[in-house]
């Protein structure tokens, strides 16, 4: 006989809902079996349980049932004709882990039976003394004890499953791979019903959606129709959606995620939360029938709560990973030298450019004090700027420093200096930035020198014209002092005749007359007027062209390359000499000098550059206004005053202004509104750097359209430092 109970609901561990205890009769002889059943479901007034039987010929049978049917407990016949009695209970143990297996002999033998409990067996019982009283009573005391052992069991279980948890969150592991070994651990939970089977899905609250990332024993077909679930929908959406616990007994209406052909089953479907915010749903497979007890539904709250701080540190793992990911990437893309410095000098960061630069690894310099690595540079330099960045708060320094190249060449570094500062504002350390600027400023280098000579080629044609002036009147000037010497001289050698004359006898009428008509003939009287006029005309001449030559070498003079101190207003004067072939015939230029003026600390040939640029720049504005200057001229206006520590030049034209759209780009390398071919775009671009960069000083200008430009050019009295 056999009793098919596959659809009485799930067991209680405790309490009222009390359902038959579920036996099975293990044995070959269907007569005795029948005789047992009977016994069994029998009623007893001493018992408060009903009994259900169901049996099976073979271990081998009841290996099969056990897999896919829950059994309160097996009652094993010891004469089974496929495994001997020993290796049966094992067999049965081994598959049969949380339920009592009591083994029934046909004698006494107290040797067997304790060989039988020995491999697992619960109890022993002989057919002679079995009735219905005494196998209830047996049946239902072996059941308690393993319901007792085994709640005790799973709590301890369940426990050492939160703390494997725990210990597995500590592991650095993708969190895809931390979540699937959660699933193995929580799989293993000692659940009688729980199968293994199930899956753990992250959420993305954003979309309303939930990603299969971990699963065992799925069919394929479940996990591609599960692979993404919306908030809401089938039972792992509505536990994301309810933030609750959704259980199952069965595949109900709720199960919308479903195929023909799928084996009935129950579910637990527990939302994974933290602060309120959902992080994912663990999906666990039931046997058709699972009721819940409070003791699961604690378990499983507990495991859900671990895994929230799993998935949260995982995440947060992962975006630490991301993070320094990128910051390496972005490291490695940076072309500039980064070094990093704690607060005990030691070397805290240190990328692929310094290591390029300075021919050392970071394995080699990680952790090393900065001055015992071997950097070849100029230390003073360096260590100066840097102890100024650590004592002055926030201070950022910017510098150029010599260095020597891994390869032994030398060369220039622009060096930036920061602090490293913490929340409070306390310095932890400071970080150099530095770029190999040697080929840039030789190209700096080249293309002023470039600059100045166009400039010089410019002023060459102009001074050229300037001279030409003077030496053509002085040249008339003398070719005219060569033919009056040349008529002076004919009436003097005539009168040198006359006195030989005189001295031997008197003078001849006919003589006189000849020297006085000579003296007629070479207009003696305009030569005594014009020739004093002619040689004061030369010596102007002359003066003019050594007043230009004395310009033009004091402005090409390459002086010192460093800062010393110079007359300004003078080399202001050399600068509006030379160009004055520029803006003589569209300007005026007046100057008003600071007479009383301190020698400015400058460096001199570049000054003269920039007050070239501002003048030529000053003529082209007032060109555009007046054109050849036959309508009348523009005026340029130069300027020099002192205001405190600091020497101002101003530098002011009568020409257009400046448009709104072109002011922010006036110091712009390269850029010009000029004509293709008549400006590089670098002239005021250069002075910017040669005020600012080489001097510390300011480059500003102020215009208005219509009216006019100035520009100011202000330079320190005071060097830094001194």
């Amino acid at each position: 006989m056999r009793v098919d109970f596959t659809q009485l609901p799930v067991p209680a561990a405790s309490g009222d809902n009390v359902r038959p205890l579920r036996v099975l009769i293990v044995d070959d002889d269907p007569d005795y079996v029948s005789e047992l059943m009977v016994a069994i479901t029998m009623p007893v007034e001493a018992s408060a349980l009903s009994m259900t039987c169901q049996s099976a010929g073979s271990v081998h049978e009841t290996i099969k049932l056990i897999r896919h049917q829950l059994f309160d407990i097996i009652l094993l016949g010891t004469t089974l004709a496929d495994l001997p009695t020993p290796s049966a209970i094992s067999v049965l143990r081994n598959a049969f882990a949380y339920s009592p297996i009591i083994a029934i002999s046909k004698y006494p033998d107290e040797a067997l039976a304790l060989e039988w409990v020995e491999a697992g067996a619960d109890d022993c019982l002989y057919e002679g003394v079995i009735n219905p009283h005494i196998l209830h009573r047996v049946i239902t005391y072996a059941v308690k004890r393993a319901i007792t052992y085994r709640e005790l069991h799973q709590k301890s279980q369940n426990r050492h499953i939160i703390n494997e948890l725990l210990n597995l969150s500590l592991q650095d592991l993708p969190l895809d791979e931390l979540l699937q070994r959660c699933l193995e651990i929580i799989l293993s939970a000692p659940f009688a019903e729980i199968q293994n089977k199930g899956g753990i899905f992250l959420a993305d609250e954003e979309q309303q959606m939930l990603h299969l990332v971990a699963k065992s024993q799925l069919e394929e077909k479940i996990a591609i129709m599960c692979n993404q679930v919306s908030f809401g929908t089938c039972l792992c959406g509505r536990a994301a959606e309810q933030k609750q616990l959704v259980h199952a007994k069965c595949v109900d209406e709720r199960h919308e995620i479903r195929f023909e052909g799928m084996q009935d089953h129950g579910h637990y479907c527990v939302p994974i939360v933290a602060k309120d915010t959902v992080l994912g749903v663990l999906v666990l497979y039931l046997d058709q029938g699972h009721t819940v007890t409070d003791d699961e539904h604690a378990f499983l709250n507990g495991v859900a709560s671990t895994l929230a701080g799993i998935i949260q540190h995982g995440r947060t793992q992962e975006q630490l990973v991301k993070m320094h990911n990128q910051n390496s990437a972005l490291l490695a893309s940076i072309k500039s030298i980064l070094i990093g410095v704690d607060n005990d000098d030691c070397i805290s960061h240190w990328n692929g450019a310094a290591e390029a630069c300075f021919g050392l690894s970071a394995e080699q310099v990680m952790g090393r004090r900065i001055m015992e690595i071997g950097i070849k540079w100029d230390w003073e330099k360096m260590l100066q700027n840097i102890l100024a960045c650590m004592t002055e708060p926030y201070e950022t320094r910017r510098f150029d420093a010599r260095f020597e190249h891994a390869e032994g060449i030398n060369g220039l570094l622009s060096v930036v200096a920061t602090p490293f500062m913490d929340p409070g504002g306390v310095h932890t350390g400071f970080l150099l930035i530095g770029d190999d600027v040697t080929e840039q400023k030789s190209r700096e280098s080249r293309l002023q020198q470039v600059q100045k000579l166009q400039s010089i080629g410019q002023l060459a044609a102009g001074i050229a014209h300037e001279i030409n002036t003077p030496i053509q009147y002085v040249g008339d000037n003398v070719r005219f002092l060569l033919e009056a010497f040349e008529d002076i001289n004919r009436v003097i050698d005539q009168g040198r005749v006359i006195f030989s004359e005189a001295k031997e006898s008197a003078v001849s009428l006919k003589a006189l007359q000849k020297v006085e008509q000579m003296m007629e003939d070479i207009d003696l009287d305009y030569l005594q007027e014009e020739i004093p006029s002619a040689i004061e005309q030369t010596l102007g001449g002359i003066s003019r062209v050594a007043d230009i030559v004395r310009a033009m070498k004091e402005f090409s003079h390459p002086g010192s390359e460093k800062r010393v101190a110079t007359d300004i207003n003078r080399a202001i004067e050399s600068t509006i000499t030379v160009s004055r072939n520029v803006w003589k015939y569209q300007a005026d230029v007046v100057t008003s000098f600071d007479d009383f003026l301190a020698s400015v600390p400058c460096i001199a040939g570049p000054f003269n550059e920039v007050i070239l640029n501002v003048i030529v720049n000053a003529a082209h504005a007032i060109n555009d206004v007046v054109g050849d200057g036959s309508d009348g001229k523009g005026v340029i206006k130069v300027s020099t005053k002192c205001l405190d520590d600091w020497v101002e030049i101003r530098v002011s034209d009568t020409g257009t202004g400046i448009p709104k759209d072109v002011q922010p780009h006036v110091f712009d390398p390269f850029f010009t509104t000029k004509e293709v071919g008549e400006g590089t775009g670098q002239g005021l671009a250069l002075s910017h750097d040669i005020i600012v960069g080489k001097h510390e000083g300011e480059f500003t200008f102020e215009t208005e359209i219509g009216k006019g430009t100035t520009f100011i050019i202000r330079l320190p009295l005071i060097e830094e430092g001194g």
